[in-house]
């Protein structure tokens, strides 16, 4: 006599094993876009800070002339402690950035200045009054760079890889334009 099995009797199990299967590159994939998109955010964030001290920097001028109300139209580099510096327009319009990690450079007239952060406790920015032109410096050209490391939790997921180990790179943006007064 031959008995019938009940029909699925035999693959009980099947869908928990293949939702693993199809789950693992899932959650990858899911990852990967949500640090992708923190990457963006962060350059897309370095970009606007960096365009913002610039265009503080080149409006405020250097040595504007007093006859026009007084302004003397002086902008400092740092440091981070006084509302109208270069750096603290950085760290205001930067959201979300790291201050003792975030690096910035300033180029006028051909000379850079040593790096310093918007932190002003590790590397604080000069205090000088910058460009270091002198009086009526319109036309000036103003550059500054600023870097940030950027930190991906997906180095945790390659084979062989630490627990704990994250890929780490470093996001560059820079923005120049004219003293306009």
């Amino acid at each position: 006599m031959i008995t019938l099995k009940p029909s699925g009797s035999g693959r009980r199990g099947q869908a928990m094993v293949e939702f693993t299967f199809v789950g693992i590159a899932v959650m990858f994939v899911l990852i990967s876009v949500f640090e992708i998109s923190r990457g963006m955010w962060m350059y897309h964030t370095l970009a606007y800070a960096v365009k913002e001290g610039v265009r503080y920097a080149i409006v405020h001028g250097q040595n504007c002339d007093p006859t026009f109300g007084g302004n003397s139209c002086q902008v400092k580099m740092g440091p981070a402690t006084t509302a109208g510096t270069v750096a603290s327009v950085i760290r205001n319009a930067g959201v979300g950035l790291d201050p003792k990690a975030t690096m910035l450079t300033f180029t006028a007239a051909g000379s850079a200045s040593a790096p310093c952060s918007l932190d002003a406790t590790t590397t604080p920015c000069p205090a000088n009054v910058w460009p270091p032109a002198g009086r009526y410096g319109v036309g000036q050209t103003i550059r500054i760079d600023i870097t940030t490391p950027f930190r991906s939790a997906i180095a945790m997921f390659w084979p062989g890889a630490n627990p704990t180990s994250f890929a780490a790179g470093v996001f560059g943006a820079s923005s120049s334009d004219n003293i306009q007064y």
